[in-house]
């Protein structure tokens, strides 16, 4: 008999029925599964006058694992220190304080709080204990146990920590009415300059209406000054509790002349839609700065 490198079984004697279930799961691990396991009945017919109590009592300290199928008797007899169940179940206690890692605790029933209650020795705490059913995952934890192998792979710690994208964010001033004039004159030369240079109007455009500062003028009005009209509008509508009512209606007479010529430039009325750029917002924001 190979008595090296062995899993031992703690059980207690019952019916025909759960003795032989407990020598068909020997089997299963023995000739399926590899593993050398020893239980009392393989060394009852391979030795002759053995001291079974005294033979267990070696194989449990030896073995490199234990298996302890629970059951009802076996915890009667546990608590009680009874037979033979008793004589393992003192090396057990003995042992797994400073091993608890041998030793693998498993029913054939379905676990419930009920059946934990009935089959686990009060001195061994709450332990984990398997339910061997069909359910390959059961198994594979009982596999992982006798292996010392985890199931699941964790990965190495990388040597850089995520940490979140860093943004700055400044405090704004909230406008006064002289810097909400002050920004739309900003906005307006701008626009003013652009049109001077690359408008209708422009040297170029009337000594050559076929330059390219026609291609120049649509690309400009779109990606600068129907931009800063909106921004003007964007403005003026957060702090419009500080206009009075006149400057609101100055105020809304170019933001009419904005859309409008927003949507000139867009194509969908005739220039002759767009009303002319109200002088008097202009003279408003020179005067209010």
């Amino acid at each position: 008999m190979d008595l090296t490198d062995f899993v031992a079984i703690s059980y207690a004697h019952e019916d025909i029925s759960f003795n032989e279930k407990v020598i068909g799961f020997v089997n299963c691990l023995r000739e399926k599964h590899g593993y050398n396991v020893i239980i009392d009945e393989l060394l009852r017919q391979q030795e002759t006058a053995i001291d079974f109590n005294e033979m267990m009592a070696k194989l449990i300290p030896n073995a490199y694992k234990v298996i302890v199928i629970l059951t009802p008797k076996y915890k009667e007899r546990a608590d009680a220190f009874i037979g033979g169940v008793g004589d393992e179940y003192r090396i057990i206690l003995n042992e797994i304080s400073t091993n608890p890692k041998k030793f693998i605790f498993v029913t054939f029933d379905a676990i419930d709080d009920d059946l934990i209650h009935r089959i686990e020795p009060k001195a061994l705490g709450n332990r984990e204990v398997i339910a061997l059913s069909e359910d390959d995952e059961k198994w594979d934890e009982l596999f992982s146990k006798l292996a010392d192998k985890p199931i699941y792979q964790f990965l190495d710690v990388a040597p850089i920590k995520s940490e979140p994208k860093s943004k700055i964010v400044e405090f704004k001033k909230s406008k006064n009415k002289a810097g909400l004039f002050r920004f739309a004159q900003i906005k307006l030369a701008e626009n003013r300059q652009l049109l001077e240079q690359f408008g209708p109007d422009s040297i170029v455009a009337i000594k050559n209406p076929m330059s390219s500062a026609v291609n120049t003028w649509k690309i400009v009005k779109l990606n600068t000054i129907i931009p800063n009209n909106r921004e003007i509008v964007c403005e003026f509508e957060k702090c419009i509790s500080l206009l009075s009512d006149k400057e609101v209606e100055i105020y809304k007479k170019f933001k009419i002349h904005a859309d409008a010529f927003e949507i000139y430039t867009k194509g969908e009325i005739e220039r002759e839609g767009v009303p002319r750029f109200p002088s008097d917002f202009e003279k408003m924001i020179s005067e209010g700065d």
